[in-house]
């Protein structure tokens, strides 16, 4: 994973949006739009499909009538992939395919969670009305764009502690369809940004 002030990025209009363009080697990294915390990341190694994960089902993206490469190269100005069924090789333009993948026509796997917010504390709402539980609000963005929330109840208000305890309230239910070692990248990028605000779980 690379880290994000070591990036040099460009600024790019994107079909009318301003966004942030990493010009590295080795890596594709879009901010679409800029001031927004969603993100895309391609590195080596990494899959590009056919197909909008932020806007078709797992199922319909698994569809055989997609196709999906392996990024085996990218350059400053080329990405070169494998497909995956026929292994054929393909070469893209790398600005056009900066520009297919925020658009949605090009789509990446999720494989990590570079950015996390964590919520202020607030009420939770109990069928209509308000409870005297104290939720915080966990938004971890992947790499592929998509955003995934989960909520924690607050469990041990300790006034003098350093840390407040949390437990699980609500989970996203796709956390739930992760495979091992991305539960585990999700777990540690949540884990590390309630640490950073003084919670623990």
């Amino acid at each position: 994973m690379s880290n994000v002030s070591e990036r040099n990025l460009a600024s790019r209009t994107i079909e009318g949006v301003e966004a942030l363009v990493s010009t590295e080697s080795g890596e594709v990294f879009i901010d679409v739009p800029a001031a927004n915390p969603r993100y895309i990341r391609v590195e080596e190694g990494d899959v590009i499909q056919e197909g909008d994960t932020r806007s078709r089902t797992e199922e319909e993206l698994a569809s055989d009538s997609l196709r999906k490469w392996t990024v085996d190269t990218i350059g400053p100005e080329t990405v070169i992939g494998t497909d995956r069924e026929t292994d054929e090789r393909r070469e893209w333009d790398r600005e056009s395919l900066e520009q297919k993948l925020a658009i949605g026509s090009l789509s990446t796997n999720l494989t990590d969670f570079e950015r996390v917010n964590v919520g202020e504390p607030r009420t939770a709402d109990r069928d209509g009305g308000r409870s005297d539980e104290q939720l915080v609000t966990v938004t971890a963005y992947g790499n592929d764009s998509r955003k995934f929330t989960q909520s924690y109840r607050l469990v041990d208000v300790d006034e003098g502690g350093d840390e407040r305890r949390l437990e699980l309230a609500k989970s996203d239910k796709r956390i739930e369809g992760f495979a091992d070692e991305l539960r585990k990248e999700f777990n540690e990028a949540v884990e590390l940004a309630l640490r950073n605000e003084g919670y623990a779980v």
